[in-house]
């Protein structure tokens, strides 16, 4: 028997994807591993989605980022509806700028083109608004208060593939270890000796997918361990950090999420930053072992000091951590969609580190894209295909 379509990588996109798809056809079957409960003995594939909060918001100073962000946003409460599983929390938005407004004037005009609830704030306006923020008199900062904030990632993973499922789609618990063209389609070889074939197959792996050679055409992706900085907020200090935005920060390109809880039963405030010291990975085994490691000391250090500058409440936490996630860059900074065998089989990756607020969208154009129908979307397809690749 043969399925009509298989999405490889139960991720963000992936599961996104299979919702979509699961509406326009039937035949649908969404593959990938369960998150792993215990990291250090787990000697499969990992996924950057286990975690409980990332940033999403319309304004970004990419207009293509910015409308897939609002067309995904727009979606959020029709996916909590149908799976029953809440993963948004509008917290609000925050972008705190420098002396170089151009990162929040290139998002403000991207912002306000869609419709965006945005206010522009000198120092004393933030201030105002979060007393517990300590910045210098020469910021400026971009407030987006209605449908910005914060996602559970785990959450809406969780919830596209429950949407899918209830649209028919089959979901197969296993991982994907080779995909190979057979004719009138492909086939794909599961971890558990199984094999299924399928017309088509819409690759959504991530960071994983080079290193698990999954693609026909090498996709040259970048990608990247980030360390993230947790700190656990407790008492008086999540009494003064209750009304807390999520926090970009544009000269060193951190994010910062307010207090979320966790699965531990605590409350944690996080940051994550990009790094000139961020290891690069080629192979399966690099990728495994980083997500097994809690990070970087260095990054620990900076971050922790960046952090109690910013918020200086935060003198006052005692319990830090650190954890690990991978970020995979394409060369355009789009994720692409694009076919890489004839119209067989496609692939959808490529987060650059901000994959998850534009998730929905992004699995919407791969949904179409693989279904082989017509579509209109404000995002021009060229943009997302593989740069000097021509499908055969």
């Amino acid at each position: 028997m043969m399925d009509r379509i298989i999405i490889v990588g139960r991720g963000m996109i992936g599961s996104a994807a299979a919702r979509h798809l699961a509406g326009l056809t039937d035949g649908i079957v969404l593959i990938g591993p369960d998150e792993p409960a215990d990291f250090a003995a787990h000697d499969g594939v990992f996924a950057s989605h286990y975690d409980e909060g990332r940033m999403t918001r319309i304004s970004d100073p990419d207009p293509d980022w910015a409308v897939t962000s609002k067309r995904s946003i727009e979606r959020y409460a029709e996916i909590e509806s149908e799976s029953g599983i809440p993963f948004f929390t509008n917290s609000r938005y925050l972008g705190i700028g420098g002396t170089d407004t151009s990162y929040l004037d290139r998002a403000e005009a991207a912002g306000r083109a869609l419709g965006a609830d945005l206010t522009r704030l000198d120092a004393r306006g933030i201030r105002a608004l979060y007393p517990f923020l300590a910045v210098p008199d020469d910021v400026d900062g971009l407030h987006e208060d209605r449908n910005a904030g914060h996602l559970n990632p785990r959450a809406m993973v969780k919830a596209q593939t429950e949407a899918a499922r209830k649209r028919g789609a089959t979901i197969v618990n296993d991982r994907v270890t080779a995909i190979r063209p057979v004719p009138g389609g492909a086939e794909v070889e599961l971890a558990g000796d199984t094999v299924r074939q399928a017309g088509k197959v819409l690759i959504a792996t991530g960071g994983f997918t080079d290193a698990c050679a999954l693609s026909p055409v090498d996709l040259k992706l970048r990608v990247f361990g980030r360390t993230v900085l947790l700190c656990r907020i407790e008492g008086s200090v999540a009494q003064e950090l209750s009304n807390m935005p999520t926090l970009g920060h544009a000269e060193t390109g951190a994010y910062i999420l307010p207090p979320i809880r966790y699965p531990d039963g605590h409350d944690y405030l996080k940051i994550g930053i990009g790094t000139t010291e961020d290891p690069e990975f080629n192979s399966l085994e690099e990728l495994t072992r980083w997500f097994k490691q809690p990070g970087s000391n260095t990054n620990q250090r900076r971050f922790r000091a960046f952090l109690e500058n910013l918020i200086p409440v935060l003198n006052e936490c005692r319990h830090w951590h650190t954890a690990t996630c991978a970020v995979t860059w394409t060369a355009t900074g789009l994720p692409y969609i694009d076919h890489v065998l004839d119209d067989r089989i496609a692939v959808a990756v490529g987060g650059n580190g901000k994959g998850a607020k534009s998730c929905d969208d992004w699995g919407w154009i791969a949904a179409h894209l693989i279904a082989g129908v017509e579509w209109k979307h404000p995002v021009d397809r060229t943009r997302l295909r593989i740069p000097g690749h021509i499908a055969s």
